[in-house]
C-alpha cells in the first residue's frame, strides 16, 4: 500500500502492485455520497482518506457455458461476492480553532467474476481485491463524494 498525496489530500490504501497474469478479474469503481453526523462540525478541508477492503461472503454458482450477447466468454462457473469499503477520513472542521477530526463509513458493493473452465462447486478460490485509485471531494459542509476505483480477482486453487 502507498500513501498519495493530491490536491492537498493524503490518501493512503491505494495498492502499489497489481499482479500482470490474472486469469479471471473484474475491473469495478464504486462512489457514495457521505453524509457526515449531525453532532460533527461542518468541514471546511478534508485532509486524509484511508480506504480498507474487505470480503464479506462468496458463492460459487453454475452458470451458462458459450460467449455472451457482449463477446465474454462464460466457463460456467462465477463467483459471486458481496464486500465493504471501510472509510476514514480526517478532515479540518470550519470553526474558530479548526479542530480535526475523525469521520468513518463504510462502502458496499456486489460483484460477479467469471471463474475459469476447469472450476467446479467444490473449488477452493483465493479471491483478492486491489485498490487502484481514490478520490474524494467536498460537496458541501455536510457532505463528501468518496470513488474508490479497483481490480477485484479471484483464481481457481
Amino acid at each position: 500500500m502507498s500513501n498519495v498525496m493530491r490536491d492537498g489530500v493524503l490518501y493512503s490504501g491505494i495498492d502499489d502492485y497489481i499482479p500482470e497474469n490474472i486469469d479471471s478479474f473484474t475491473q469495478m469503481n464504486v462512489d457514495k455520497i457521505l453524509n457526515i453526523d449531525k453532532n460533527m462540525p461542518d468541514i471546511d478541508e478534508i485532509l486524509k482518506v484511508n480506504v480498507e477492503s474487505n470480503i464479506k461472503n462468496k458463492n460459487i454458482v453454475k452458470t451458462a457455458i458459450g460467449i455472451s450477447l457482449e463477446g465474454q466468454k462464460l466457463t460456467g462457473y462465477k463467483l459471486l461476492s458481496e464486500g465493504e469499503f471501510n472509510i476514514r477520513i480526517d478532515c479540518c472542521a470550519d470553526d474558530t480553532v479548526s479542530s480535526i477530526y475523525t469521520f468513518r463509513d463504510s462502502i458496499f458493493f456486489n460483484n460477479s467474476t467469471t471463474l475459469p473452465r476447469e472450476s467446479n462447486l467444490n473449488s477452493k478460490i483465493y479471491e483478492n481485491i486491489y485498490i487502484e485509485d481514490i478520490y474524494s471531494q467536498k460537496l458541501s459542509q455536510r457532505e463528501i463524494l468518496i470513488n474508490i476505483s479497483f481490480i477485484f480477482i479471484a483464481e481457481a486453487c
